[in-house]
């Protein structure tokens, strides 16, 4: 049997699932075939505490159809400390704004809880390759593996 990364879904990539707006179609359309390959078992996902928190937090009814999502999906165990760790780490070296901590702590999780793959429509702080590489220098000096970072839109296109 092929070998499934495990991929870890932060909080942006759930909003674009029923986003509607016509400029966003492509995303929609990438998170949603995403979701189609996790259900068919194509795609091996999970999602952690802090997503389901962050999408708690919605307004509704979309909080309905966004925790409806986070069914389909595994959630993560990591243990808390070293992710606090790996976060602060991230932030004071400046590879994530502090004003961003949130989006640290999904870095932080992904790498302690062995995720292959951070999936994520945040451009600004987390899909760019400068961040992946300074994110996975310290992770390998921390004794984690790397970490890719993708969008959906990398994630469900492949070759044959």
């Amino acid at each position: 049997m092929k070998h499934r990364p495990l991929l870890y879904l932060e909080t942006s990539v759930f909003g674009f699932y029923y986003d509607e707006e016509p400029r966003n179609a492509l995303r929609r359309e990438a998170v949603r075939t995403l979701f189609d390959q996790i259900d068919l078992g194509v795609l091996h996902a999970a999602v952690s505490l802090l997503t389901v928190e962050e999408l708690a937090g919605a307004r509704e009814p979309v909080r309905t159809g966004l925790l409806s999502l986070v069914e389909r999906l595994e959630r993560l165990v990591v243990d808390s400390d070293e992710a606090d760790r790996l976060t602060e780490y991230y932030m004071a070296e400046g590879i994530v704004p502090r004003s961003a901590a949130a989006d640290a702590r999904h870095a932080a999780i992904a790498a302690v809880a062995g995720a292959e793959v951070l999936v994520t429509l945040n451009l600004k702080h987390l899909a760019n390759e400068l961040t992946e590489r300074r994110l996975n220098a310290v992770n390998t000096r921390e004794g984690y593996p790397p970490v890719r970072i993708k969008t959906p839109e990398e994630v469900v296109r492949y070759e044959d």
